[in-house]
């Protein structure tokens, strides 16, 4: 049986939609996004301090770059920000329509190369694509088209790579080739029951398990390389949507959670909903790794 944990409210932050997650280990902070609300948050675990910064447009997600600052993927494409709010550079887009799509997850691989998948809004048909965009700004579509990315990480041995595709239930896994970004050989990871929530973002630890996060689930599965549940972190909130690990030991799992779809029924019920939840794993969990940077 699958070992049952529990994670607790950092901050009361009420996002509407919270997401990707990020410990800079170089600063000792996290990074947040909240996507309708197009701001972007700073959150220092010592203090408990949490400074937001306004946005343009929505921001789906973001990797720190080696440089300092930001890469992001937006509502119109790709941008720099050089730093915490800072100034925003847009860079040359995909060729989707923004009224319809939007970027949503994302990060970077062991080179430095910054994956990131759009959703299809209307939510009709598998409209998204996942692009990696090279150092030198090149950029080509990656996996199969889906309705909605989420999910992706690469495994520590940069062998493996994996995509939800959240309104179909589903964390594909593919053997990934890091010398030339390549990935092959789908396969199901892991399928999950509509009632019981579906895949959101996604982190993984140091011996290639993957924590998933449920949204309408309320909680996040660790999963084996073959898709066995090993554990479940419960939260006080149903929409679950991304999870990193934090800490100068990266044994602590930070998440972020959402309002959006809830009654207000729910969410007098469920009052932390939207806030950002830690849990210090117990030693016996493998502790997580650190996020790779942009190289470009």
């Amino acid at each position: 049986m699958a070992e049952t944990l529990k994670a607790e409210l950092a901050l009361d932050a009420r996002a509407t939609l919270g997401e990707c997650v990020r410990w800079d280990a170089r600063d000792k902070l996290i990074y947040w996004i909240d996507i309708p609300g197009k701001k972007m948050h700073r959150y220092d675990p010592a203090s408990g301090r949490d400074d937001s910064v306004e946005l343009p447009q929505e921001m789906g997600c973001f990797a720190q770059d080696e440089r300092g600052g930001f890469i992001a993927g937006m509502r119109s494409g790709y941008a720099r920000i050089n730093q915490f709010g800072g100034d925003i550079t847009l860079l040359t887009s995909p060729d989707y329509d923004p009224a319809k799509a939007r970027f949503n997850d994302g990060r970077c691989d062991a080179a430095g190369r910054f994956w990131a998948g759009t959703m299809w809004e209307p939510r009709d048909k598998a409209g998204a694509y996942v692009y990696c965009m090279e150092a030198d700004g090149r950029f080509s579509a990656k996996a199969n088209p889906v309705t909605l990315s989420n999910g992706i990480t690469f495994s520590l041995d940069n062998k493996t790579f994996t995509l939800a595709d959240t309104p179909n239930h589903v964390l594909w896994a593919f053997d990934y080739d890091i010398d030339d970004a390549a990935v092959s050989n789908q396969r199901v990871l892991r399928t999950f029951d509509p009632p019981q929530g579906r895949p959101d973002g996604a982190c993984v630890d140091a011996e290639g398990n993957v924590y998933i996060a449920i949204f309408a689930g309320g909680r996040i599965e660790k999963v084996s390389p073959q898709g066995d549940l090993l554990a479940v972190i419960e939260l006080p909130a149903p929409n679950i949507t991304c999870c990193t690990f934090a800490g100068d030991d990266l044994q602590t799992l930070y998440v972020t959670t959402a309002r959006v779809r809830m009654t207000d029924e729910e969410l007098a019920a469920k009052p932390e909903a939207g806030g950002l939840f830690a849990i210090r794993m117990p030693g016996h969990h493998a502790p997580g790794i650190l996020e790779p940077r942009f190289a470009g």
